[in-house]
């Protein structure tokens, strides 16, 4: 009964193992839609509350899926990271399948057994998937075993855990066996039997125990001990109570002769019992049972076959008939050949047997199976085989779809004339197709490639940049896209595009295989030659980024030196335009968007730099996103020059007449705005001015111009303005000021001018002169500058015509000057 139930634990543990292996290569691979269909149909293939959850642990332990939740993501963070079939990954990665204690599921909250494997990604360690299996599935099945509750099976890891037990599950679960039945299991020993009371309940019971398979479990049967031996205790007192009349020893012996024939019947019955016990537990089990026996003489014969196993092969097994008949009758006939020829290995070898074939069922659908059978030396010499069979046509039918997904790349590849490339990480052999000889002149298969083959073909200066993209990519996962050159078949050299994935690793992330192609990138390359020659030849800088903005495609000298940048050119590209210098980037992305039209910016070194952005787009989209980038210093301070030359009187260096104007026009309108409460206009004109010309040279009245300046510039207040009207006459704005203000600046302003003396080399007395000036308001209503200077002119006149050297202040009733 031990090996029996040990058989249909491997059969169980196993079909969950390759459930789990085809769900842990998935989710490396990346295949979203995949996993999550394999997990559907794991839950769906075992009965409804076997499979408790399927989930995914991080290499930090924190659960990222969960089959519980209908999109797989996990509410609240939840951490595996101090479980034990956790660390036992994460400390040994290699440790393939392990079996957990029963534990308390963290985001289920229900007790289960454990089956984990470890994740990988690029080599290294990336988490644990998990599945759970329900302990109360595991006794259920044990219970069907045995009607009396008197009688039980345990499943137990070899260090003693309980796993599960068939009754009083609850009371033990997370417990061991003591000590000295541990030291039972440890001795290396298949099977054994003992006899003992269950602490759990007192009842002493025999065991027989065996090992389930190469798995770390033990399967413990315990039957009753009084229960067996009751009846024959009881006939052995009567014997002995009536062996004091030797009237009655024939009487004795013929009764114990018709109980021991009871004794026979009963014990029939529990063999028949047992028999459908174990029927009905291997319908609970998933896949179908089998055992095979060859004998001492090489006879060989199929001794039991489940009902499942009947079921998936379509026929009825008759196992006196010849297997490699029965076989022949539903096994698809391209496969029946290697199947009978491994099943003749595993028995010529004595060897597990394992095998992936196809059969055709009732219905005369094609399905898949994968069967696994592990021998065992039975007393006599004989060989028995005890294996199961399981449904995997669904993880066939993905490996499929996979495989045709490759040939549609492939042909894919063939019509755009790309070559295609696959490489043997273990062998190191590649395969080349026709295009990848082709495009460097060679015949198809011209020679044998591998990777120091190739090797040898590529350019030594681009072997490094090649070899450290192809390790950046097996290492890290990075993207594996490299143009390099390949010597031809006429000793040339051909620019190729090589780009490819890691398609296939084993259980320690280390590759398997590599798939990618070859591009003849020739004329890409002598135009991108040609581009960049342009470009380092352009007199301005030029910057070229990705579609998305990010990244720098390209750049050319005049670039680096208008930027003072430390990099070449060539080192720039692949870099995040976030790297460039800090004040730029607001340039190129204002407002986090790429700058299109023309834009200047002074920068904090006082240059400027002016840019011109565009958006380069073909039929098919954006191309890229291009800046022109000038150093335009000198042209911003010629136009500085240039404006001021505009607005300046260039012999005092006040304001002209056009830019005074401008700022009493803002006056005005910060008058009218409420901005400022009052505003004065002063004009004011040398006296006699024509005398010192006449009288000296103008150049001499150049030098009395200047002083005037220079002598109202000193009484100026900071908001004050002085300009230039023309020739000797000068004007003042003061802001904020009213008229008895205003009366009084100008009163200030002809007392310091009467007062001053104008020194002039070559003559032998200062030069003494005198201003006469006009005082007016602006005010809110005036249309234009003219009625304010008409005003000023007016009061001014006064002065003039009244004696000169003298402050007028503009009142209503002064005469308008109608010409000037």
């Amino acid at each position: 009964m031990a090996r029996a139930v040990a058989v249909q634990v491997q059969t169980l543990v196993s079909g969950l193992d390759y459930s789990l292996r085809t769900m842990q290569t998935e989710w490396q691979e990346r295949h979203t839609q995949d996993f999550a269909h394999m997990v559907h149909s794991t839950l769906q293939t075992y009965p409804r509350g076997a499979v408790l959850q399927v989930a995914v642990a991080d290499a930090g332990g924190r659960i990222v899926y969960s089959s519980l939740q209908p999109s797989g993501a996990v509410a609240a963070p939840v951490s595996i990271a101090e479980r034990e079939h956790f660390q036992v990954h994460q400390k040994n990665p290699g440790a393939g399948l392990f079996v957990g204690p029963p534990v308390q599921g963290k985001v289920s909250g229900q007790w289960s057994v454990q089956l984990s494997r470890a994740l990988y990604r690029q080599g290294r360690f990336d988490g644990a998937i998990v599945l759970s299996v329900s302990p109360q599935y595991l006794a259920g099945n044990f219970r069907a075993m045995f009607d009396d509750p008197q009688d039980v099976i345990a499943l137990l890891r070899d260090d003693g855990l309980f796993l599960a037990r068939s009754h009083l599950q609850e009371q033990v679960l997370g417990q061991s066996v003591p000590p000295e039945r541990v030291r039972l299991f440890a001795d290396g020993q298949l099977q054994g039997r003992y006899v003992t009371a269950a602490p759990v309940d007192g009842v002493e019971r025999m065991y027989a125990w065996h090992r389930v398979g190469d798995l770390a479990l033990i399967v413990s049967a315990g039957l009753e001990r009084r229960g067996v031996f009751a009846a024959v205790d009881t006939a052995i007192g009567r014997s002995m109570a009536r062996n004091v009349a030797a009237s009655v020893l024939v009487l004795l012996g013929s009764a114990l002769l018709l109980w021991l024939s009871w004794l026979h019947r009963q014990s029939e019955l529990q063999r028949w019992q047992s028999k459908k016990r174990f029927e009905r537990l291997t319908q609970e089990v998933p896949g179908g049972l089998f055992q095979y026996c060859r004998d001492a003489k090489g006879r060989g014969q199929l001794v039991f076959a489940s009902a499942a196993f009947d079921e998936m092969h379509g026929v009825q097994v008759d196992t006196h008939a010849p297997l490699h008949r029965q076989l022949a009758q539903r096994v698809h006939p391209d496969d029946l050949p290697v199947l009978l020829a491994t099943i003749e290995a595993s028995v010529v070898q004595c060897s597990d047997w394992e095998h992936t074939y196809r059969v055709y069922n009732e219905a005369q659908q094609l399905r898949w199976l994968h069967g696994h059978a592990h021998p065992h030396t039975e007393p006599g010499e004989d060989t028995l085989w005890h294996g199961y069979v399981h449904d995997v046509t669904e993880a066939q039918e993905l490996q499929q779809a996979l495989r045709e997904s490759e040939e549609r790349l492939r042909l894919s590849i063939e019509a755009v004339g790309d070559g295609l490339w696959v490489w043997d990480c273990i062998s190191g052999q590649v395969q080349w197709d026709a295009r990848c000889y082709e495009m460097l002149g060679y015949a198809p298969e011209s020679f044998p490639m591998s990777y120091a083959a190739f090797m040898a073909l590529v350019h030594p200066e681009d072997a490094s940049r090649l070899a450290s993209e192809l390790h950046q990519h097996i290492d890290m996962g990075s993207e594996f896209r490299v143009d390099v050159r390949l010597r031809t078949q006429a000793l040339g050299w051909l620019w190729v595009q090589s780009r490819g994935k890691v398609t296939l690793r084993n259980a320690q992330g280390q590759p398997l295989r590599m798939m990618g192609v070859h591009m003849d990138v020739q004329q890409r390359v002598a135009q991108e030659r040609l581009l960049y020659a342009l470009m380092d030849r352009f007199p301005s800088g030029i910057l070229l980024a990705d579609p998305q903005a990010q990244r720098i495609r390209g750049a050319n000298r005049r670039l680096v030196q208008i930027l003072e940048l430390a990099q070449a050119p060539d080192a720039l590209e692949g870099q995040s335009l976030a790297d460039l210098p800090a004040a730029l980037l607001p340039l190129l992305l204002p407002e986090g968007q790429a700058l299109r039209g023309k834009h200047s910016q002074q920068l904090v070194d006082g240059r400027y730099l002016e840019l011109q952005g565009w958006v380069l787009r073909d039929a098919d989209g954006t191309l890229a996103h291009c800046w022109v980038v000038n150093d335009v210093t000198e042209r911003k301070r010629r136009e500085a020059q240039l404006q001021s030359l505009a607005l300046t009187d260039a012999l005092t260096g006040v304001p002209n007449r056009r830019a005074f104007f401008q700022r009493v026009e803002m006056e005005l309108a910060h008058l009218r705005s409420g901005l400022v409460g009052d505003a004065v206009l002063i004009m004011l004109d040398i006296d006699h001015f024509k005398h010192v010309n006449d009288s000296y040279g103008h150049a001499v009245g150049d030098v009395v111009l200047k002083a005037l300046v220079a002598q109202v510039a000193r009484q100026l207040r900071r908001g004050d303005m002085l300009g230039r009207i023309g020739g000797e006459e000068f004007a003042v704005l003061l802001s904020g000021a009213n008229m008895d203000v205003g009366m009084r600046r100008a009163e200030s302003l002809r007392h310091a001018v009467a007062e001053s003396a104008v020194e002039v080399p070559g003559l032998q007395a200062p030069i003494h002169y005198a201003i006469s000036l006009g005082v007016a308001p602006l005010q809110p209503e005036d249309d234009t500058v003219d009625a304010i200077l008409e005003r000023a002119d007016a009061a001014l006149y006064y002065s003039k015509r009244n004696g000169r050297n003298q402050s007028t202040l503009w009142r209503p009733d002064l005469p308008a000057i109608t010409e000037r």
